[in-house]
């Protein structure tokens, strides 16, 4: 009770205080003015404009439920700010069950396919949460530089809405609202979390941020961008940090949450056009695509999480991920978490067990791979190749080339080609070479199909073979999951070696045949 009284103080005297203020160069009455000097200048951001009015920004929310998840079709019909608290009244919201604010970015609207994707995935997972959709697409036409001015005053909006509520339904604190924004969004979020902060003394319960915008908020104040500081608990998923001139890209690759999840490295998502080119006589779709591709990766992944959990663990970098390097879940320094909306939960549960104790500005990073195509989130396996060591095997010496593989589960779904090697690498007799994928089966291997590609170099005599066809000696392949303690052992039927255009076929049976024969 004295929470519910504490917000509807702050309330009214927010109310009292915006409505003194002095209109002028960026100001609006209740929701305050909007200074254009440093921090929100800077030698990254050379320009800052004012935000647009309320009207011409046009925000609006729009309310959806278990039994209405139906979007308005006549624009007005729309929720806007100051029709909230009849809003909230008709809804029926649970105070009790997860509130969640979903927003967008740039050259967007409310009305969007993955928008109406992610709130039915939440709605079916639970059914008494409340899904708001923050719709402020008039404000995200270009200028760029105006639409990243606009998402300060709808931040600051969506704050005295989000108070509104608090004060109508009686939330004794923000810990079940939860906000989800993509590219600008995730900024418009953290302007949210910072203002609930300060004029309210209230603090959010949790922003996630997928892919925030990078062009105008890398290298700035924490005040001008996301941080762990907007909410109890910020996530932030990278996919799109690729720079397509020097050092910008459309999202930021530096850690800025409290966990930071990196899928494919944070960039270049797979499948993803990599040239304008792509389809002829249609520049304008192929050059949208190549620049919105990766970035959306962000969106659907997360959405793809809420039924479907990836256990992913820290590492840190994607290199010594790649590598095999992270892949234990009790190793000294490593944690494990699940990707996307579960993230919190497992988080909260290594602090609970002092495995972790929270930090600002020490953000945990975790890196993982994703399919190339829907199902995007498949387990993640490290494979280690052990080269043999037999005579005939160093006879033959070292070879440079790719090896690839075919993994077959037991659903018996036909099995893709998964590279082990991206880039041409020597393999040398004895040596083991570790290497983590996305698996295309969620059920235990059943036999593993090897490829080998020979790759000669003229400049290089060492990948010249003259008198023998090139060929690889493997003794053995190890599947480590993240999820399971037990490592697979599969060895071939014989020791004959792999040649280009072969496949050699690795089962668990033939290596324990190996043992049972000495």
């Amino acid at each position: 009770m004295a929470s519910e009284v504490f917000l509807s103080a702050f309330l009214a005297l927010s109310k009292f205080t915006y409505n003194n203020t002095v209109n002028g160069p960026g100001c609006f009455a209740m929701f305050g003015c909007y200074p254009i000097e440093p921090p929100w200048i800077s030698e990254r951001r050379p320009i800052a404009l004012y935000p647009k009015s309320p009207e011409e920004i046009g925000v609006r929310f729009v309310f959806f439920n278990a039994q209405h998840r139906q979007y308005p079709k006549e624009q007005n019909r729309y929720s806007n700010y100051i029709d909230v608290p009849d809003l909230v009244d008709a809804t029926n919201i649970n105070p009790d069950k997860m509130i969640y604010f979903i927003t967008h970015g740039f050259l967007e609207k409310g009305a969007t396919k993955w928008i109406e994707k992610m709130m039915n995935r939440l709605l079916d997972r639970e059914p008494e949460s409340t899904v708001i959709v923050i719709d402020w697409g008039p404000g995200s036409d270009p200028p760029y530089n105006q639409a990243c001015a606009n998402i300060r005053l709808v931040g600051t909006i969506t704050a005295h809405v989000i108070v509104e509520i608090a004060q109508q339904v009686g939330l004794k604190n923000l810990d079940n609202v939860h906000m989800i924004g993509h590219s600008l969004g995730s900024h418009l979020s953290g302007y949210t979390g910072y203002t609930l902060r300060k004029e309210y003394n209230v603090t959010l319960g949790r922003i996630t941020g997928l892919d925030p915008a990078e062009l105008a908020f890398a290298d700035t104040d924490e005040m001008v961008r996301l941080d762990p500081s907007d909410a109890k608990f910020v996530d932030v998923v990278h996919s799109d940090a690729t720079p397509f001139v020097s050092n910008i890209g459309l999202g930021l690759y530096a850690p800025i949450g409290h966990v930071d999840f990196y899928p494919n490295g944070g960039f270049n998502q797979p499948n993803c056009p990599v040239t304008f080119w792509k389809e002829q006589n249609r520049f304008v779709s192929s050059v949208f695509q190549y620049f919105s591709c990766s970035h959306s990766r962000s969106y659907m992944y997360f959405t793809e999480s809420i039924t479907t959990p990836l256990k992913v663990v820290s590492c840190g970098s994607y290199e010594s991920y790649n590598a095999g390097e992270c892949f234990d879940c009790s190793a000294g320094n490593a944690h494990c978490v699940e990707f996307g909306l579960n993230s919190f939960a497992s988080y909260e549960q290594l602090v609970k067990q002092h495995k972790l104790v929270p930090r600002k500005n020490t953000p945990l990073q975790f890196f993982f791979k994703t399919n190339s195509y829907d199902p995007f989130l498949m387990p993640n396996v490290k494979i280690t190749i052990k080269i043999a060591d037999t005579r005939e095997s160093r006879q033959y010496g070292a070879e440079i080339g790719k090896i690839f593989l075919y993994i077959a589960g037991q659903d018996g779904a036909e099995p893709k080609r998964i590279d082990f090697n991206e880039e041409p690498r020597l393999f040398e007799p004895g040596l083991n070479y570790s290497s983590v994928i996305a698996v295309h089966s969620n059920t235990k291997p059943m036999t593993v199909k090897i490829g080998w590609k020979y790759e000669t170099n003229l400049l290089n005599p060492l990948t010249w073979r003259l008198l023998s066809a090139p060929r690889v000696f493997i003794k053995q392949v190890q599947l480590q999951f993240l999820t399971q303690q037990t490592t697979l052992q599969m060895c071939p039927a014989s020791g004959t070696g792999i040649s280009t255009n072969e496949l050699g076929v690795f089962t668990e049976d033939n290596c324990k045949h190996r043992q049972s024969h000495g």
